[in-house]
């Protein structure tokens, strides 16, 4: 045991060690002027570098009240349909934000806007972009738009959105353009799915209205051929008045007599409202009617979430990390420099 420390505590490392020093001292302006260099370069990189703004507006679910104009507007839907509650699904500020957000993050809608809006047209012909990289510049754009969760286990309803730009007035302006298209397409959907179900139920209801038309002209021909029929035969029997002990539960009811029967046969082919053999058809018309009157405005104010931070103006860029740069510059300088100095002592050494 006393060997081991002996060896562990013989003047070798110690040796070792003075000399490592030793050789960094002998090229300390080696190592300063590596470590100068770098961190001039770095800092000159952090200071000229295109700096990043993101602008970030926080939201949520919306209130009851921010639909209200469009439920308004869809009253006599509500009294048609059979189940309410599909209509208040549509509404519900919990499917409005989950459309706002996967509209948010949407490729397609990211790529229709860097394609038509101003300032990202303004962008595009400044970089001079060419069919070729045209993609490529869409790309990287669309990975500066973003709709997140910062805190989704004790916030889950809790949204950040964030556009990264040139400058803070850009990447507030943008944030601000691309969101109020998000809430336009929303708004544009919802209504358009309400003009769907709409006009389904409008199809279902004419569609039985059709069918229950049929039905009733059918009854009405055989009413009146039975009729007919009977008149004829009271004809036969000489039966001009109405026979008081006669059944009434006779196919061809010549009980009611000639003049009865021929005043019969005369209304029923008046007849023009077919509810009186199918009175569902009266109500079918009157939802008929109730839909026609619902007009939804296409260009009506519908708030499809709740902004619990507005769009910001971002006060510090948010790239390039120049502190950071400048520290990694002067580090990755020191590193450099000492390792010149010690290769370069490991090289003398060879020699001799």
């Amino acid at each position: 045991m006393s060997d081991i420390q002996a060896v562990n505590n013989s003047p070798s490392d110690e040796i070792d060690l003075v000399e490592l020093v030793k050789t960094l001292w002998q090229g300390k302006l080696t190592i300063a002027v590596c470590t100068v260099v770098f961190t001039v370069s770095a800092i000159i990189y952090a200071l000229t570098a295109q700096q990043w703004w993101i602008s970030k507006a926080v939201i949520t679910t919306g209130q009851y009240q921010n639909t209200a104009n469009i439920r308004s507007q869809i009253t006599n839907l509500y009294a048609v349909i059979n189940n309410p509650s599909k209509i208040n699904g549509i509404l519900s500020s919990d499917t409005l934000l989950n459309d706002y957000i996967t509209e948010f993050n949407a490729f397609d809608n990211k790529k229709a806007f860097i394609e038509n809006n101003e300032i990202m047209k303004q962008y595009a012909d400044e970089a001079q972009i060419t069919d070729e990289n045209k993609a490529q510049f869409i790309n990287s754009w669309a990975k500066r738009i973003s709709a997140s969760q910062p805190d989704k286990k004790n916030q889950p309803g809790i949204y950040q959105l964030s556009f990264e730009a040139t400058s803070s007035t850009l990447a507030h302006d943008l944030l601000v353009a691309y969101s109020d298209d998000i809430s336009n397409k929303v708004r544009n959907d919802l209504i358009d799915e309400l003009d769907a179900k709409i006009s389904y139920h409008q199809q279902i209801l004419q569609a039985n209205k059709i069918s229950l038309e049929a039905n009733a002209k059918q009854q009405l021909a055989n009413e009146l051929i039975k009729t007919n029929y009977a008149l004829d035969m009271a004809k036969s029997a000489d039966v001009t008045k109405p026979l008081a002990d006669m059944n009434n539960d006779e196919l061809f009811q010549i009980q009611l007599g000639t003049e009865a029967l021929a005043e019969k046969s005369k209304v029923l082919k008046k007849i023009k409202d077919l509810s009186l053999f199918q009175p569902q058809l009266g109500i079918i018309q009157t939802k008929l009617d109730l839909l026609s009157k619902v007009k939804i405005d296409h260009n009506l104010s519908l708030q499809s979430v709740r902004y619990l931070q507005k769009t910001d103006y971002p006060i510090s860029s948010d790239k390039p990390k120049r502190l950071l740069i400048a520290v990694l510059g002067f580090l990755l300088g020191m590193m450099l420099g000492v390792a010149i100095v010690l290769l370069k002592s490991a090289f003398n050494k060879s020699v001799k």
